[in-house]
């Protein structure tokens, strides 16, 4: 009897001591460890390249989450940084949580499957936050995919010498420039009138049909990918910049250094260009501080640039990740950004702020973020494509054979044309 009641005891103890095993082994699966960081922190890698997000913002952020291990790993931008994220994301290297993208980011739609959709993380609860033609460009047709969320932008804006418009007496105030200077074809008036009294021009013929195409609202592919660089819109802005050289208000077609000597000495007094041209000119042209101003752009804005910050679904902390993707973006930690670099935010709410007043004495005290935060609420967007950069290569450098080679410019356009196709069947 006593052994009877001993072997069940015995029993009963087994059942328990398994019973414990398996609720522990359970556990263990349910949960994953967040202990891949260090002193058992969440880790998260995230990449981003000089300039894409403040470092002192990146720095607030570990400050803001201290059970995340942020390791920002910094990588050359431009086309290197997209060709070491396409070769990542298809499989051939290891990924970050976290990564920055640039005015690209369209493109990149293309492997949403590939990146944790923001919208399954909350990101719908603070899109009315940021300027909808910036948001849309992240996302699928449908709206129904989100790959990234906005970090700044690159309204294009008017540059001009403001002594020498004066001197010409065309319109020199911004006011006056907006008030009446409303189209390419006021601009080439004016500019015609700045040539006769200063001697001076504006940008190059291929800087003047870039940032025509750039106000269009279609570029080199419809949403299909249909090749339409060879329509009108297209041959419209070409004509454009053709005339404008043949009228010789533009800057012959030449080197960045020889543009940047043009204008320091004077000899370019106005050119379109992005919200971080600012930077551009006050580096090339230290001898005319305090001669610069900026108005909105005739024709209407375009847009040169921007990022925006994503994660890659290869994460395993999507939530920890967005947490610190949506404090990296915030409006108010956008505002660092725009003081440390110049980055024009993408979140319109903080444009009348004090924090956002930058009266710049290199261009006579103007307050550039009245113009900006105007012209980036007005942006027009087209469909972009990962083949358009080939198509602008090739338009670009037959434009300039029109001016160094002066090549006539409907053999120019139509050489072109046969070019782009060409390398568009291979």
């Amino acid at each position: 009897m006593k052994r009877k009641a001993l072997s069940s005891a015995l029993l009963a103890l087994c059942l328990v001591l398994i019973l414990s095993a398996c609720g522990q082994n359970n556990k263990n699966e349910a949960a994953p460890s967040n202990e891949s960081g260090k002193g058992g922190k969440v880790t998260l890698k995230m990449w981003y390249w000089n300039g894409a997000i403040s470092d002192s913002t990146i720095e607030a952020a570990k400050a803001k989450f201290p059970n995340i291990d942020l390791q920002a790993e910094k990588l050359p931008s431009g086309g290197d940084f997209l060709t070491k994220l396409k070769t990542t994301i298809s499989g051939g290297g290891n990924g970050p949580d976290i990564v920055t993208m640039d005015s690209w980011v369209s493109t990149m739609l293309t492997y949403k499957d590939k990146f944790v959709n923001l919208y399954d993380q909350g990101a719908s609860d603070i899109k009315p936050q940021y300027l909808e033609w910036k948001w849309r460009m992240g996302a699928t047709q449908d709206d129904k995919y989100l790959i990234g969320l906005p970090i700044d932008v690159a309204p294009v804006v008017l540059y001009y010498r403001a002594d020498l418009f004066k001197e010409a007496g065309v319109a020199s105030t911004p006011e006056e420039i907006k008030d009446q200077v409303k189209t390419v074809d006021d601009y080439l008036a004016l500019m015609k009138q700045v040539k006769e009294k200063t001697g001076t021009q504006s940008g190059t013929l291929v800087d003047l049909f870039r940032s025509i195409m750039g106000q269009s609202s279609l570029n080199y592919f419809d949403n299909d990918g249909n090749y339409i660089g060879d329509k009108e819109h297209v041959k419209k802005a070409w004509d454009f910049a053709v005339k404008a050289y043949k009228e010789g208000v533009t800057f012959p077609f030449s080197s960045d250094s020889e543009k940047n000597a043009a204008m320091n000495n004077g000899k370019i007094s106005s050119f379109t260009g992005a919200s971080w041209a600012v930077g551009d000119v006050i580096s090339a042209a230290p001898d005319t501080k305090g001669k610069w101003s900026i108005a909105y752009p005739p024709g209407g804005v375009g847009n040169q640039g921007g990022s925006f910050m994503g994660i890659l679904k290869s994460t395993k902390y999507p939530k920890e990740a967005y947490e610190v993707v949506k404090f990296l973006v915030s409006p108010d930690n956008l505002v660092a950004g725009y003081k440390e670099f110049g980055n024009y935010p993408s979140t319109p709410e903080i444009y009348a702020s004090p924090e956002m007043v930058n009266q710049s004495e290199f261009f006579g005290g103007q307050d550039l973020s009245t113009v900006f935060g105007e012209a980036a609420k007005d942006v027009q967007t087209a469909h972009t494509d990962s083949r358009d950069e080939l198509v602008i290569n090739a338009l670009a450098a037959a434009l300039g054979s029109v001016d160094a080679q002066k090549k006539d410019p409907e053999k120019a356009w139509t050489d072109a044309q046969q070019q782009i196709t060409r390398q568009l069947s291979r």
